[in-house]
Order: structure tokens, then C-alpha cells, then sequence
């Protein structure tokens, strides 16, 4: 498999080409600084939110995996950007599978009312979960097959095969989860399928 990584010089992107590569699949990592490419990879330089860059980068790939985050300095509308570039590349490249990363924000607390919107949300995080609702959204008018690992708390640290998952919630008394095992998640979905347009949650 052809697999192209969106971030994936992040805490999460670095770790996904990493058991890409270890797999024997072909990985192409696109990043703004080649210089903080993960190795044994190919390297495509860019800006998200550069169309004609997307467009360049996508075609020849069988999945895409996202884990574009916003950096200290940026704001949390990258989020959005990247997806209103990459949707439609994959989708005029011919390429259905995408799987992201998003926040535990955008899951359901409620029927009715996601985490975000509870009054208990911390304040802190409402922009940058927001961004990432809005490119939920956006996921949501397209045709992609796309899938959103949305873990809470996520400390860097090695996979522990050991996390819980649910379709549009949080696991019961889910409070963190691991680099490692979040991007374990997305390397997983991005190459034998499944959740098919699902928000999961993925905790331990």
C-alpha cells in the first residue's frame, strides 16, 4: 500500500510512518520543514493549505492519513484549511480512504449535544476543538471514506495495544491515551479499512 501522511513529522504522523514503514508499505510524508521528516521515508515539502501542493502530493497514493495539527504560533483554522484541501485532491485523484485525527471535543455527550458544547468543556481547548468540528463537519459533506480516531488527553508514549474504542463517544471513564496507540489506531484503519465515515473514540 501507497500511503501518504499529513503531519507526519507531529507527535502522532511520525509514529504512523514509523509502523508504515516497519510493514513494508510505501509511505510519503508531507511536512512544512523536510528537515523534520521521519526517516526511510519519501518526503514531499509544503503547506497544507496549499492547494496545488495537495493536489501534487496525493496522486499515486491508495489512503491518506491526517494528523495535521495546529503548531504554538498558528491558529486552529489550519484544521479546516488542510481538510478543504485535501478532501477534494483525494476526491479528483480517484482516492477514497482518509483517516484523521481529531479531538474528543467533537464526540457526543449527549444524544443531542456534543462534548464541546457541555458547560464543563474546558475553556481552554474550545477554539482548537471547535476547528476540529468544523473539519468534521466539512468530512461529513463529502464522499470520502473517511474515519476520525478522537482521543482526549494524549501523552506522548509508546503503543500499548490495550485502549478501548467507541463509535461517537467517549469509552466509559476514557481520560487519556497514548501517541503511540492513537496513531497505532489510524495506521490500523487506514490499512485494513472499518468505521467506515465514523467518529471513534479511542481512551484507555
Amino acid at each position: 500500500m501507497q500511503l501518504l501522511v499529513f503531519g507526519a513529522s507531529g507527535r502522532v504522523g511520525r509514529r504512523v510512518c514509523e509502523y508504515a514503514t516497519s510493514d513494508g508499505h510505501g509511505v510519503t510524508a508531507f511536512v512544512r520543514d523536510a528537515d523534520r521528516a521521519p526517516p526511510g521515508v519519501g518526503v514531499v515539502e509544503g503547506d497544507v493549505r496549499d492547494g496545488e501542493s495537495v493536489i501534487a502530493a496525493v496522486a499515486g497514493h491508495d489512503a491518506v492519513c491526517n494528523a495535521v495539527g495546529p503548531d504554538a504560533d498558528e491558529r486552529p483554522s489550519v484544521l479546516t484549511e488542510g481538510i478543504d484541501t485535501i478532501a477534494p485532491a483525494m476526491a479528483d485523484a480517484g482516492i477514497d480512504r482518509l483517516v484523521g485525527v481529531a479531538a474528543a471535543g467533537i464526540l457526543q455527550a449527549t444524544p443531542n449535544r456534543l462534548r464541546l458544547d457541555m458547560p464543563e468543556f474546558p475553556a481552554g481547548l474550545r477554539r482548537v476543538a471547535t476547528a476540529h468540528r468544523e473539519a468534521y463537519e466539512r468530512l461529513r459533506e463529502s464522499t470520502l471514506d473517511w474515519t476520525l480516531a478522537c482521543p482526549p488527553r494524549m501523552p506522548d508514549g509508546a503503543p500499548t495495544n490495550h485502549y478501548r474504542t467507541a463509535v461517537d463517544y467517549l469509552p466509559e471513564g476514557g481520560q487519556s491515551v497514548s501517541t503511540g496507540d492513537v496513531a497505532a489506531f489510524v495506521y490500523d484503519a487506514a490499512v485494513r479499512g472499518g468505521h467506515r465515515r465514523e467518529r471513534v473514540g479511542i481512551a484507555y
